[in-house]
């Protein structure tokens, strides 16, 4: 049984594999690329100003940016990848950085979760295929996350009014948990945030208590995609969500030393079940019945020096562990273990 990480800890990876490298022909890019042997992971080769321009300015944010760099994969890849995952050649995140990954939606055509139909992909390159770019600002965060979490940002970023005015904390802002859970329950706590609903526990005047949790994310990925997820997701039909609630305007926030248990107050209680979640999102189109459950993911390192065999070593490991269709024997979730066995991805190059 897996147990989950209270917090993202990165460890030492212990698997050393072979590597050759083969380049490939790039008559027709604007940067270099190599490919990894075991056709998993593949390196675009920046020149040292326009890689630290990269990483300093975060370019993956700027469209201008970002875009060129993309049609530039395309020039090298086929079109057939539901996701691109940019991987900095970093120990681990850059001071430059204020995230450990993110992800930008390119296009969905999925209707019932809460956000609109949107298809950018031309000014990527795609013909419809690409459905989201990611970077991970770590070497190994494929395996160590945020890749968990951003993923379920395709699906799960709209589904529920979690934006109220809460009234703790020094950055009070409008929107405070905007495309996260907050203080949300589920199944267990989310890849987006939110706490173990079985936790709950009502001490009167609107008062109560939860196991630790985070608002916006919970341990990389060492804990699965919750019921809600996997049901926006595709994954789980709604039926089978078990009902939850979801708290806002919280008026004040104490964590005991401890237990780390949080006891809160909140003005506002609101409990979802299945039938409450399909009338505020509408039926899930495609169903769990039709959906897509499988997924193509191109990998590529960005970098401004050729990969020792060492750093090829890690992303190649990390890709391998995070497209197994089996239990890893660890802490940590791959996607098929995170789905419960119902979704894979495949990572080739």
């Amino acid at each position: 049984m897996k147990r989950f990480l209270p917090q993202l800890i990165i460890l030492p990876l212990l698997l050393w594999v072979a590597c050759e490298d083969n380049k490939v022909s790039d008559e027709d890019t604007l940067h270099e690329f190599e490919l990894h042997s075991n056709n998993r992971v593949s390196s675009l080769l920046m020149t040292t100003s326009e890689y630290s321009n990269w990483v300093s300015n975060d370019g993956f944010s700027h469209g201008d940016i970002r875009l060129p760099l993309i049609q530039d994969v395309y020039q090298k890849f086929p079109d057939k990848y539901d996701f691109i995952f940019f991987v900095l050649n970093e120990p681990s995140i850059p001071s430059s950085l204020n995230y450990y990954g993110k992800l930008i939606g390119v296009s969905n055509n999925v209707q019932g979760i809460g956000s609109n139909s949107y298809d950018y992909t031309s000014d990527y390159g795609s013909s419809g295929k690409l459905k989201a770019v990611m970077q991970l600002t770590g070497l190994e965060y494929i395996k160590y996350g945020p890749a968990l979490h951003e993923l379920a940002h395709q699906w799960a970023n709209y589904a529920l009014p979690t934006h109220s005015v809460d009234n703790v904390g020094s950055n009070l802002t409008s929107y405070p948990y905007w495309g996260h859970w907050g203080y949300t329950g589920g199944s267990t706590p989310g890849q987006l945030g939110g706490f173990n609903q079985s936790s709950l526990i009502e001490n009167g005047n609107n008062s109560y208590t939860v196991d630790s949790f985070g608002p916006f994310a919970n341990g990389g990925n060492g804990i699965p995609f919750n019921e809600l997820e996997l049901y926006l997701m595709g994954m789980l039909p709604i039926s089978s969500v078990t009902p939850f609630d979801m708290f806002t305007d919280i008026t004040s926030l104490a964590v005991d030393t401890l237990t780390y248990d949080f006891t809160f107050t909140a003005t506002t209680r609101t409990t979802y079940t299945p039938e409450s979640l399909e009338s505020l999102l509408g039926a899930r189109v495609p169903s769990i019945d039709n959906s897509q459950k499988d997924f193509k993911l191109l990998v590529v390192v960005i970098t401004d020096s050729p990969l020792s065999d060492d750093e090829w070593n890690k992303v190649d490991a990390t890709a391998e562990w995070f497209s197994k269709k089996e239990d890893d024997g660890t802490s940590l979730y791959n996607f098929w273990e995170a789905t419960n066995g119902v979704g894979s991805i495949t990572i080739e190059n």
